[in-house]
């Protein structure tokens, strides 16, 4: 996220560097990393002194001033990303002649390249699950075991297990009595609303530039924000970005915010022809002068399409 981020402000200039130096390619996309720059697999730093020689740059520390270089290395590092990944899924593609594509593994969380394989790929469809790294792996394979034992066994899915396979938010969720019960023994001032009153309470408090913390029912599975656990601003307001980042967020300037939009009018802001529904494609933005806080520098939003189905209570306050 950090690396995709950056590359938006920088040139592609190592990127042939990198490939000859730090990777061999082959057409198919397998990949071998030259060690020789890599410490991860026996310390806790990522690259060794080599590394550093090789770009003329030491390991930055974390508070020190971000400069052209790094923008430079995280878009040359993200170019080529892009390029061995278009490698691996035009290969499977020649291997298997499907029309659609799923995608696994952390590196699916980068939604710039998975928008450069939707648009030069093969494939007409693409589909990445909402925690697509290590521990959405590991529910892949229980999922694998459990669907297996279904067929082998032929049983017959209920409509409940329909319900949870197409449901992100399967986190813990607190009713209202509880979190009353929380604000009371802790003497913190409370309202209480009907669900008309908290619509239209939350959306003027947006529309008034307030940033709000919108918290409902059980939270979202994977590593974004999807409504349920969600920081709320209006992305009309250009300074918002600057805000968020540096009174709440407190993270790099360079990285951008994500919009959520309701999924029938996204082809009105966004040059996208699917569904983005866990916030895992980047695609331009058609008016950015209408939605600078959620433009990145690049012209692009990471967005997440919201329907009525999935997300009512969301829908309801983004229609609000």
């Amino acid at each position: 996220y950090k690396l995709m981020g950056l590359s938006s402000y920088g040139k592609s200039k190592y990127h042939d560097l990198i490939l000859n130096e730090l990777i061999d390619v082959k057409e198919d996309g397998s990949l071998h990393l030259n060690m020789k720059y890599f410490a991860f697999t026996y310390d806790k730093i990522m690259i060794t002194k080599k590394f550093e020689e090789l770009f003329g740059i030491p390991t930055r520390k974390e508070d020190s001033k971000i400069e052209q270089i790094h923008f430079d290395i995280g878009a040359s590092a993200q170019s080529v990303l892009e390029e061995v990944l278009l490698k691996m899924v035009n290969h499977v593609f020649k291997e298997t002649n499907e029309k659609n594509l799923c995608l696994g593994g952390g590196v699916a969380l980068n939604g710039v390249a998975n928008n450069k394989i939707l648009k030069e790929g093969p494939f007409e469809n693409i589909h990445i699950p909402p925690s697509p790294g290590d521990a959405g792996s590991a529910v892949g394979c229980a999922a694998y075991a459990y669907y297996s034992f279904l067929n082998n066994n032929r049983i017959i899915e209920t409509e409940s297990s329909e319900i949870i396979k197409n449901n992100v938010y399967v986190g813990p969720e607190y009713k209202n009595e509880e979190i009353k019960l929380f604000l009371i023994s802790n003497n913190i001032e409370f309202e209480e609303f009907d669900k008309k009153g908290l619509l239209e309470k939350t959306a003027k408090l947006i529309e008034e530039q307030n940033v709000v913390g919108w918290y409902q029912g059980r939270m979202e599975w994977g590593p974004r924000a999807l409504g349920n656990r969600s920081i709320l601003a209006d992305p009309r307001n250009e300074k918002m970005k600057e805000i968020l980042n540096e009174k709440i967020k407190h993270r790099e300037k360079f990285r951008p915010f994500a919009p959520s939009i309701l999924e029938e009018y996204t082809k009105e802001y966004f040059e996208i022809e699917i569904p983005s529904p866990y916030m895992l494609l980047v695609a331009n933005v058609k008016k950015p002068e209408i939605i600078p806080a959620i433009t990145h520098v690049d012209g692009t939003g990471r967005l997440q399409t919201v329907s009525k189905k999935v997300n009512p209570l969301y829908y309801d306050l983004i229609s609000e």
